[in-house]
């Protein structure tokens, strides 16, 4: 399950983001998406989630982001966060959007920051906002979706995960 997730994710953000506009209002983050949603299935190994999603940055930043590294200690800032949010709260399809909207919120904000630090740009708090605002509405539908057909999945198949 989690490798599908996460595969489909990663396939998909690439495939709509050579469809859709860099200032359009649906920019796919699937894959960050995709760390909300298998947090799950790792059953509390966080050691293994956390190795798994700097896996997944790394590939992240090989494919689609041309650097790395950058999105390797990123993906485990997100991940990290994902813990943390699942950690306190339960896990049910409303709790998953909140994180996902908290870790939409995080990555843009770092990759925004690293951009104003080190490539001299201008900080705008409105280029801010709209870079957040524009990645929400496409990847909380996506969650919904995929949240709630791996729910199905896993209770037809009996597939355990943490609550």
């Amino acid at each position: 399950m989690i490798i599908f997730i996460s595969v489909l994710s990663f396939l998909l953000d690439g495939i709509l983001s050579r469809y859709i506009l860099p200032n359009s209002i649906f920019l796919p983050l699937f894959t960050i998406v995709s760390l909300v949603l298998i947090y799950p299935y790792f059953n509390n190994n966080n050691a293994r989630y956390f190795k798994y999603s700097a896996i997944l940055g790394l590939l992240y930043d090989i494919t689609y982001t041309n650097t790395i590294f950058f999105n390797f200690f990123v993906f485990i800032i997100v991940a990290f966060v994902v813990g943390i949010l699942n950690y306190l709260l339960s896990n049910n399809w409303y709790v998953n959007i909140f994180i996902t909207v908290i870790s939409i919120c995080v990555y843009r904000m770092i990759n925004y920051l690293f951009f104003v630090f080190f490539k001299n740009q201008q900080f705008s708090f409105s280029v801010l906002c709209k870079s957040i605002y524009s990645s929400l509405l496409l990847n909380i539908i996506y969650c919904v979706i995929l949240y709630l057909l791996t729910e199905l999945y896993s209770n037809k198949k009996k597939i355990l995960r943490s609550k």
